[in-house]
């Protein structure tokens, strides 16, 4: 049950504007009830308004933006509750200028207005996640949308907010004792999910119980799910560890006398990945009136995460053997030089074109297995003290001490098709591998042996089209040469177990990530009668975060000499001499015809089902033409190090000192704020002084291990950076009528980088060369740069806001973001060394100041009960709409000379959300588009950049309540199945999809 007289006292925080607070139990999942009451704090409250369900929710959010000192937005319990929102992220979406990000189609990372420079909050302070430990972008997937009673959206900062975003900041508002009425309060929910694709019956249940008297309450929360997911991709490869950013221009590599460039990735892939997430949340609550004035309040908040990626595909690539493999049969010219194109000279002339079929000379045609596992937990503790008589002084002391914990694991595997003669492998083992399909040519025994007997011999060739809706694979009828002799078909190998071998095993790129946040504040706020200044708060804020960021790759000993190897894989041959002597391990024989000296090959001959449990696997998502492969069941990796283990005797694990990092982040802020009224005017003007201290312990990058691309740490950097920041704040509010309000705004933000901007080192990944048969650098990077200056901005608001009745309302806001400091990444090249005394020139990937870019725009939104209007037919019905428009623009150009966006922003977004509510039926339909966005910038050479198409999602619920105590509940996500579409530059060179399947829920829901 609600209170319906809420006491009005002392909080965390001073209260600084006027602020409505919701107070509404969700109808949904575990906070469900079906009233709200909002109340004015600060402020005698005339009278209070019952409220119920869509009607209700909408009423409440109106109430909270209508009251607020700043420009904000807000969701409702109900607003969470009524749509099939798993995270919170999914909830956030419906806000204007709110744009999320999708993985495995629920809702993680959050934008607001075209930057994920935002800060998070819970109750008004920091907030310490797991999902984002070294990034500013908020990421929510490990925490439940149940567990929250509302969120805050502050598009303007004040003064006294201590602590916000470059475009805004999102304030999470959880549950406490005092906002049920006196006595025992409880909800419940049971629900079960199912996939399209997936099919898996999946729980999810979660409960809430307070109780509280006059003086004291308690309360406590708690969710519980274990989806699984269906999330399938089709596209370029970036399915395997090092294949990621290998797309290039056919001419780097390949034919000089072609007329055209055109984007030629190192593979073409299709997978089928499902995806398991055990989430556990938790929020308790103790408050309590001390008396005189005085309230303590103690909350702490927990959310974990067990989460497992378990990917099988198909993948068609050249085996490093160059980016000249395939012949565009069908494209389209560009018109377009490459960037550096010298008219003068004519040095390169030819022009881009985009392809939409092409022949593919497939080397390898193979399964792969993979598994990215996440186990993610944070805790955050709070402890207050506030303190209000009644007197003009108000005040409060608290302290926040938050943790949070990620580790990723990575195992992977792939099965070979190829007896190697396709690709130039040509393997050579110790006596005890060679059997009777071994060519005895080692003083000691040791021979070539193909590594898999059964595979084919010749090049595959393929077609892959991309005209369709999504692309289609063909040519796997064709016969061809091999082990299974002649009349046989790629389709057939693909088919026999017998014709794979493992190429590889791999633990790559996991990582250890933990942090601690521990903030203390002081505030305070002095009131004034008949003054043009009604009061001045004023506060103290410390703040200190320690990050210890930890990335590393496992190694496993070969062989009697143990010389480790990162890449357990028949290409890998134990031959690497580096310059350290401490680095130096070979494993191999005199060869006896030529007295020349042989290195074994890492990995023996190994059938793909000897250590693994193994699938057949038809299924790969939307795409067309694929047969079906046999490959190893991925959750064989979830314990990826006890496999290597199990498989090779031991694993060391080898540190990548370019990509760990600790860092010691602090704050002291002071603010001072003036509150004011006068006539139609109100608002508030302050500063905050901010100063920052960081300590970065980098790691400097030596050679690198043989046969891996782990390079050794040689020693520490150490470098300590102070900055100073004057940050004024001013708001105007101008009550033009009771029901239309103007508000205005000029403020000025910091917000620290993401932590990788500062404490990454440099990094290399190597390839080997077809011509020679060595390895280069082909790839570099250089992480951080301690001296970086943090994002700043300064903001400009104006908005115009129509209250047409209790539940309904218009506004219109634009907004200007100034970005006086960021930093965007560009490629600096430079030298590296070769073997036998060659250089190769590269980019290198880097972070740099950024000189400067803006980001404008228009948010439009609209809230409308009809029961506002008028009594008929269409007063069950509501509707919610919004719509933000925000172009962007930066420095930097794309290969046509234009200028790029800011990444992740999308021009346009638009929510449309339809209710219906009448007696015990209410249902919803809720409609969320985004256009483009830049997704990924210099993916390819000649700096290609990735865009991801347009997309919207539609999303809807129903209910029926049997009584005040029992209710049940339909959810559909995603219904009409859409997927991210994905392109290189012009939007007719495909690059990949991500396709995420339509899940629906029946639940049941009780309070008390």
């Amino acid at each position: 049950m609600i209170n319906q007289n809420p006491r009005r006292g002392a909080h965390c925080a001073p209260v600084f504007h006027k602020k409505a607070l919701a107070v509404s139990i969700a109808t949904c999942l575990s906070l469900s009830a079906s009233a709200a009451v909002f109340a004015q704090e600060g402020n005698n409250l005339e009278e209070e308004v019952f409220v119920l369900g869509h009607r209700g929710a909408q009423a409440t959010a109106i109430n909270i933006k209508r009251e607020s000192a700043v420009v904000m937005d807000s969701l409702s319990a109900e607003n969470i509750g009524k749509l099939p929102d798993v995270t919170i992220a999914d909830s956030l979406q419906r806000i204007p200028g709110i744009q999320i990000r999708r993985s495995a189609g629920e809702g993680t990372e959050v934008s607001l207005r075209g930057l994920p420079q935002v800060v998070t909050k819970l109750n008004d302070e920091a907030f310490m996640g797991a999902g984002s430990i070294v990034t500013v972008q908020p990421s929510f997937s490990d925490l439940p949308a149940q567990l929250f009673k509302g969120a805050d959206v502050y598009k303007s900062s004040s003064a006294n907010q201590a602590i916000a975003g470059i475009t805004g900041t999102i304030d999470l508002k959880t549950w406490r004792p005092f906002d049920f009425e006196q006595g025992l309060s409880a909800t419940a929910s049971a629900e079960v999910q199912r996939g399209n694709e997936t099919e898996d019956i999946d729980p999810a249940a979660s409960g809430l119980l307070s109780w509280r008297n006059d003086r004291i309450g308690v309360m406590a929360s708690a969710a519980y799910s274990n989806p699984h997911l269906s999330n399938s991709y089709n596209g370029v490869n970036t399915a395997e560890p090092g294949d990621s950013g290998w797309t290039n221009a056919s001419n780097a590599w390949g034919d000089q006398s072609s007329e055209h460039h055109w984007a030629a990735p190192q593979g073409f892939v299709g997978w089928n990945q499902e995806t398991e997430r055990e989430r556990y949340g938790f929020n308790g609550a103790l408050q309590a009136e001390l008396g005189g004035g005085f309230e303590i309040i103690a909350e702490a908040f927990y959310s974990e995460e067990e989460e497992y990626n378990r990917k099988i595909g198909m993948s068609a690539t050249n085996k490093w053997q160059g980016l000249d493999y395939f012949t565009p049969t069908k494209y389209k010219d560009k018109g377009v030089y490459i960037k550096d194109y010298d008219a003068e000279s004519n040095d390169d002339r030819r022009t881009w074109i985009t392809w939409q079929e092409i022949d593919v000379d497939a080397r390898r045609v193979k399964s792969f297995s993979q598994n990215d596992s996440f186990n993610k937990d944070s805790t955050n503790l709070n402890l207050q003290l506030n303190y209000d008589n009644g007197g003009m002084f108000t005040g409060s002391a608290r302290y926040l001490h938050g943790e949070a914990n990620l580790e990723k694991r990575h195992g992977y595997n792939e099965g070979d098709l190829t007896d190697g003669s396709a690709t130039g492998i040509n393997p050579f083992y110790p006596a005890e591998y060679c059997g009777d399909n071994g060519t005895v040519a080692g003083v000691d025994g040791g021979c070539f042996v193909p590594p898999n007997p059964r595979g084919y011999t010749e090049i595959p060739q393929i077609t892959y089209n991309t005209e369709g809706k999504h692309a289609r694979f063909s040519g796997f009828d064709q016969e061809i040469n091999g082990g299974l002799g002649p009349g046989h078909t790629l389709r057939d190998y693909m088919a026999n177990i017998d014709s794979y071998n493992v190429g590889a095993f791999s633990s790559e790129n996991n990582e250890n990530s933990s942090a601690t946040l521990d903030v203390f504040r002081l505030d305070g706020s002095l009131k004034f009668e008949n003054s043009f200044f009604t009061s001045v708060d004023a506060g103290l804020r410390y703040s200190d975060r320690s990050i210890d960021q930890e990335k590393y790759h496992l190694f496993s000993p070969f062989y009697d000499e143990g010389c480790l190897v990162q890449w357990k894989a028949t290409d890998v041959v134990l031959n690497a001499e580096p310059e350290d002597p401490d680095l130096r391990c070979v494993a191999g024989e005199n060869l006896s015809s030529t007295g020349e000296f042989q290195g074994y090959t890492a990995l023996p001959p190994i059938p793909i089902n000897l250590h693994n449990n193994v699938k057949w696997v038809t299924d790969f998502g939307p795409v067309k033409g694929i047969p079906g492969i046999w490959a190893v069941d991925p959750a064989d990796y979830d314990n990826p190090e006890s496999f290597h283990n199990k498989v090779f005797g031991s694993t060391v694990k080898a540190v990548v000192p370019g990509d760990s990092y600790k860092i010691d982040y602090s704050e002291q802020t002071i603010y001072v704020q003036a509150n004011f009224e006068l006539g139609l005017m109100s608002g508030n003007i302050g500063v905050r002084q901010i100063e920052t201290e960081m300590k970065v312990h980098q790691n400097e990058t030596g050679e690198d291990r043989p046969y891996g691309n782990t390079p050794v740490d040689i020693g520490d950097i150490t470098t300590e950076v102070e900055h100073s920041f004057t940050l004024p704040a001013l708001n105007l509010n101008f009550a033009i009528t009771d029901d239309f309000f103007i508000r205005a705004a000029y403020t000025e933000n910091m917000t620290p980088l993401d932590l990788d901007n500062w404490g990454g080192g440099e990094n290399y990944e190597r390839s080997l060369n077809a011509d020679d048969g060595q390895w280069y650098v082909n790839k570099a990077s250089k992480g951080g740069n301690p001296q970086l200056k943090p994002w700043q901005s300064t903001n400009y608001d104006l908005s115009a806001e129509w209250y047409l009745g209790q539940a309904s309302s218009a506004s219109i806001a634009a907004f200007l973001v100034d970005i006086d400091s960021f930093v965007q990444q560009t490629e600096v090249p430079t030298e590296f060394p070769g073997p036998n005394g060659s250089t190769v020139t590269i980019g290198v990937d880097t972070p740099v100041q950024g000189d400067g870019g803006q980001i404008h725009g228009l948010e439009l939104a609209g809230r409308l009960a009809f029961s506002d209007l008028s009594d008929g037919w269409l007063n069950p019905f509501g509707l919610d709409a919004n719509y933000t428009w925000s172009p962007s623009e930066q420095d930097d150009e794309d290969i046509e000379g234009k200028q790029k966006p800011f990444p992740e922003n999308s021009e346009h977004q638009l929510n449309l959300i339809a209710w219906f509510e009448q007696g015990p039926w209410q249902a919803r339909i809720a409609y969320n588009y985004r256009s483009e966005r830049l997704a990924e910038e210099n993916r390819a050479t000649d700096n290609l950049d990735v865009y991801q198409k347009p997309v919207g999602y539609v999303d809807l619920s129903a209910s029926y309540a049997f009584s005040e105590q029992h209710e049940i509940y339909f959810n559909g996500s995603n219904v009409t199945g859409s997927y991210e579409e994905y392109y290189f530059q012009w939007d007719d060179q495909y690059a990949y999809q991500n396709y995420y399947e339509p899940r629906y829920t029946l639940g049941y829901r009780f309070k008390l």
